[in-house]
């Protein structure tokens, strides 16, 4: 199949080593950035928080806690996606100020919207809260290694991480939040012989059915 967007994709891979010495430059971390922000989430709520880090001494910190992955710190930005521990009102009170004023509509007439996200929110203990932002986490992770392989930029989604080591080190149970899904982003080292395995999928006809 010969389309641009199976070239990325057949081009991406879960990089393993990367070149130290090649940085992203900083118009290409803006088009990653405003992808992000304009990722959809349920309800539009973007309940997330984009940590970019490039602070080597902070990243050598987060390689503890990484079971010894080098690419958190061999990479040119670590992306931590952290979600929001809860979701109170306030949240959505700031959520339709700004619908109000992005769409130039009276605040009152988002007051039915508003009250149904609370209410949805209420109904949920903080732990369901927790999962429900996490699962938007995964949303954006999708569009983040996307968008990166048509900027030719390497991309390593991690999970194997020591979440309370990166919580604590990134301060993120004071600000509410916690880290979800850690992505080393740069470019390929030449030598990173898994750039040339195959890529080993199941075929099309086990994954789909058509009803």
């Amino acid at each position: 199949m010969n389309h641009s967007i199976i070239h990325h994709l057949n081009w991406r891979y879960a990089t393993k080593r990367y070149d130290q010495t090649r940085v992203i430059p900083d118009q290409t971390i803006d088009l990653i950035k405003e992808a992000l922000r304009l990722t959809p989430t349920s309800y539009g709520l973007q309940p997330l928080k984009f940590l970019l880090i490039k602070n080597q001494e902070i990243r050598k910190q987060l390689l503890n806690y990484s079971y010894n992955q080098q690419s958190i710190t061999d990479a040119s930005h670590l992306i931590v996606i952290a979600s929001y521990r809860d979701i109170q009102s306030d949240e959505i009170d700031q959520y339709m100020q700004n619908t109000a004023v992005t769409r130039d509509l009276p605040l009152e007439q988002l007051s039915g919207y508003s009250d149904f996200l609370k209410r949805i929110m209420n109904n949920q203990t903080t732990e369901q809260k927790t999962t429900w932002a996490q699962k938007q986490a995964y949303i954006t992770l999708g569009v983040l290694v996307d968008i990166c392989a048509q900027l030719k930029v390497d991309a390593t989604p991690i999970e194997g991480f020591d979440v309370k080591g990166y919580d604590a080190i990134l301060n993120l149970e004071e600000k509410g939040l916690t880290s979800t899904i850690v992505v080393p982003i740069g470019y390929r080292h030449q030598d990173d012989v898994t750039q040339h395995w195959k890529k080993v999928r199941k075929p099309a006809e086990e994954l789909f059915e058509i009803y």
